[in-house]
């Protein structure tokens, strides 16, 4: 009876020793969920500013204008000339460009904005340059606890440019993925137009994106059938919308330039229609068949065939976005280079445990000594294609769809020069190009008269080699100077935040009570 007493005592110890403990973790995440993050602090410079006796990029034409003095007021450069004939505002703050660049700020066209991103990231855009981004990811419905949707982007950029939060303007924002009637089985609740399966149904995807979600374009991705395709395509124009986004397994790049698709995202795209078996593969995907063989399209590779792609690209005025990051982490997935990224010390854990999901997975479905071989040959003669793009006239936009915000957009930059794109070329996909896509040239792209005060100033100069975009002792950002302790400021506090037991709480919380699979 005695020892019966005792285990019933111990018992109710270890009970009670689980529920205060149950309890503790409870109450810990419950104070890490409501807990205040701390945010970057923005910069506002009221008084005007020149930059003297700096040598002025010129993307444009690919040369340097040494000895310049930029004179930035109100948001705006006021004046840029040769250094005595610009009148210098009185009270300017004065900053020494003796043996610096000064560049226009950087465009990343290719990015993926999150929920979570204003408690991690965003600051880092700004931290590496970058002042305007176009996100192409929107959400599947309101609330989505991974993918922030358009108005929330929109909201954050526009307290970026007012000097409420650090953050880049978001110029442009897409709807969630028009991907077929898989997408079906992957988003609980989801209506049935969103697998885009039949004309009928695609048109009304576009409609409801563009009256419930007022994304700017429609984005479109690889299992989206022919027939949804085309009708997307049509009911988009009737809308005023742009059609961005992968080159649909089902369909071609000249049939998806002829119809009017203004962006093809993946360098990829080319390899899949430059082989003789590329219509069969299309078939294929039309069954839901889809099986990329790398092997053959890269020793069947028909450069004629990449040519006819090339040319009806430029024929319809179809931009491409190469985003090598992506094909890059496929192809060395396995090594270091990859796994080690130095950039990781940005990524909280559970974001980068998510990013390795995918990485692993590469390395799963090609395990072999020989598959490895293959993805490295494969990414390297996307690069390769990425230069005949540029050559026979492509217009390319720089984007990365990777995951450290800013920094790895100059990583791009020097893929596009591996590519063959002289450093002004590459620096023009991601300055020039990107405002003359919107429109926006009267803005943006160049150091001149009037155009908006988005600068970088660097320590060396990026013509010689685009590695020194790298060099960067300041950036303006809507008139607002960012200097090198400000920029380290920016990036301490985005390391800070990817370490912090709070903000995991926030990014678990809202899956708890709104569980995704996408």
């Amino acid at each position: 009876m005695i020892a019966l007493r005792r285990v019933k005592q111990w018992l109710k110890r270890i009970v009670l020793a689980i529920a205060l403990l149950i309890a503790f973790l409870v109450a810990t995440f419950a104070i890490g969920v409501l807990w205040p993050e701390p945010v970057a602090t923005p910069v506002t410079t009221i008084t005007p500013v020149v930059i003297r006796n700096v040598t002025v990029v010129d993307v444009e034409r690919g040369t340097l204008i040494p000895s310049q003095s930029v004179v930035i007021e109100r948001g705006r450069i006021a004046s840029v000339g040769s250094e005595g004939t610009v009148t210098i505002p009185q009270g300017a703050r004065e900053i020494d460009g003796r043996g610096r660049y000064l560049m226009p700020a950087l465009w990343d066209m290719h990015t993926h904005v999150y929920a979570v991103s204003p408690l991690l990231d965003l600051p880092l855009y700004v931290a590496y340059g970058v002042t305007n981004v176009r996100d192409m990811q929107g959400c599947p419905k309101p609330n989505d606890p991974f993918i922030a949707c358009a108005e929330e982007k929109r909201l954050w950029g526009r307290e970026g440019e007012a000097g409420l939060r650090v953050a880049p303007r978001v110029i442009h924002t897409t709807s969630f993925m028009a991907n077929g009637p898989t997408i079906l089985e992957r988003i609980k609740g989801a209506p049935r137009f969103f697998g885009t399966a039949t004309a009928e149904e695609a048109r009304a995807f576009v409609r409801h994106q563009a009256g419930t979600q007022g994304v700017d374009a429609i984005k479109v991705y690889d299992r989206i059938p022919r027939v949804g395709y085309f009708a997307l395509v049509e009911e988009a124009k009737r809308l005023k919308l742009e059609v961005v986004g992968h080159k649909p397994h089902a369909v071609s790049v000249i049939e998806a330039a002829a119809a009017g698709q203004k962006s093809i995202e993946h360098a990829r795209a080319f390899l899949h229609d430059s082989f003789p078996g590329s219509a069969e593969l299309r078939e294929a995907a039309e069954r839901g068949q889809w099986r990329e063989d790398r092997r053959r399209m890269l020793d069947e590779h028909d450069p004629r065939m990449a040519d006819a792609a090339f040319a009806a690209m430029v024929k319809h005025g179809t931009w491409y976005v190469p985003t090598h990051l992506t094909r890059w982490v496929d192809a060395y997935a396995d090594h270091p280079s990859v796994r080690e990224d130095p950039l990781h010390r940005y990524l909280h854990p559970l974001m980068k445990w998510q990013w390795l999901e995918d990485v692993n997975g590469t390395i799963a479905e090609d395990p072999s000594p020989a598959d490895r071989k293959t993805h490295r040959e494969f990414f390297a003669k996307a690069v390769q294609l990425t230069g005949r793009a540029h050559r026979s006239g492509v217009k390319i936009l720089a984007g990365t769809d990777y995951i450290v915000a800013g920094a790895d957009l100059h990583r791009e930059l020097e893929h596009l020069v591996r590519a063959g794109l002289t450093p002004a070329e590459a620096l023009k996909t991601a300055t020039v190009n990107p405002a003359e896509y919107f429109g926006l040239r009267a803005d943006y792209g160049t150091v001149t008269n009037g155009k908006k005060a988005d600068l970088i100033l660097l320590g060396a100069n990026p013509l010689a080699d685009i590695r020194n975009t790298q060099h960067i002792e300041a950036v303006v950002y809507s008139g607002n100077v960012y200097d090198a302790e400000s920029i380290a400021a920016l990036r301490a506090h985005v390391e800070r935040q990817a370490r912090s037991w709070t903000v995991a709480c926030k990014l678990i919380w809202p899956f708890l009570k709104n569980p995704v699979s996408y």
